[in-house]
């Protein structure tokens, strides 16, 4: 509203209406901008034109580049985003976000052993097609306080564990040393695929970087889905209640015999009733003659 500075009764109808006394509206008309004010109104008639001559495509930073070499301002990236608001200018081209991270974990989560329609795909025709992994935390002590974690890799097929390997935490290392015996047991043969949970070891870069370099396929359990690497949480269960529960180890050494000892107990000694009541390593080797 412009009311005529001769007509009172538009000035008071105009302060009334603004919610303002005279005295400040007054001072307002007769304010005078600052320097800062002053350059950005600069500022801005210079975006307006340069957003006008390039169909409105510069967002902040590409802006910022343009008025610090251009024009004798300097400016940051807040003060050109407000400048941009307060003058209702906005990018024609928006960047999405991309949460990279995230991104590569969804890639790496991707989970080939189940589908919604046939749900686990755990019974497989023949050895050295899927290969299952995890690790688990074993103690042991005087005061059974002292922890190991034990890295395992176990054949979908038969159920039979390829390799084994222990270190006092969870790394990338552990879990990368432990697929390189497997390799290394199996006479150099690969699984075409290996399939983990989503712990940070199984996601890392090197990890990953070394199965992808041997051709190997990584699939990985679903966020909060412990059931689909249940092969593995089966393996865990039998070791620790039907063999580390009565066998209680005071030393990393006599640790490191006990899980040697269950290990091939589980192998070569416990019938299973999915293998026809073989034995693991049995039923692996009566595999092997048939495909031979």
């Amino acid at each position: 509203m412009n009311p005529d500075a001769n007509n009172p009764y538009g000035i008071s109808a105009a302060c009334r209406i603004l919610g303002v006394s005279r005295a400040a509206y007054y001072k307002w008309i007769h304010r005078k901008p600052t320097a800062h004010q002053l350059e950005n109104e600069a500022i801005l008639t210079y975006v307006i034109e340069l957003e006008e001559q390039n169909h409105y495509i510069f967002g902040v930073k590409r802006l910022v580049t343009y008025i610090n070499a251009k024009t004798p301002y300097h400016v940051s990236h807040g003060r050109v985003r407000r400048i941009m608001r307060q003058g209702h200018i906005q990018a024609s081209i928006r960047v999405a976000k991309h949460d990279r991270k995230a991104e590569k974990k969804e890639f790496l989560l991707a989970n080939k052993l189940y589908t919604a329609d046939a749900g686990h795909a755990f019974h497989l025709i023949a050895p050295n097609m899927v290969w299952v992994t995890d690790c688990s935390e074993l103690t042991f002590g005087k005061d059974n306080k002292q922890k190991l974690r034990l890295s395992a890799v176990k054949d979908l097929y038969d159920h039979s564990v390829i390799a084994w390997f222990v270190a006092p935490t969870e790394t990338a290392q552990l879990v990368t040393d432990t697929m390189k015996l497997a390799v290394k047991n199996n006479g150099g043969i690969k699984p075409k695929i290996l399939h983990s949970d989503q712990g940070s070891s199984y996601t890392a870069g090197s990890y990953n970087t070394y199965l992808s370099g041997e051709g190997i396929v990584h699939s990985m359990s679903r966020p909060g889905t412990p059931g689909d690497n249940s092969p593995m949480e089966s393996l865990w269960s039998h070791l620790k209640v039907e063999r580390f529960a009565f066998e209680q180890a005071l030393s990393e050494v006599e640790m490191m015999k006990n899980i040697e000892e269950a290990i091939n107990w589980y192998n070569n000694e416990r019938l299973q009733e999915t293998l026809n009541g073989m034995t693991p390593i049995e039923y692996r080797n009566h595999a092997v003659k048939e495909i031979a």
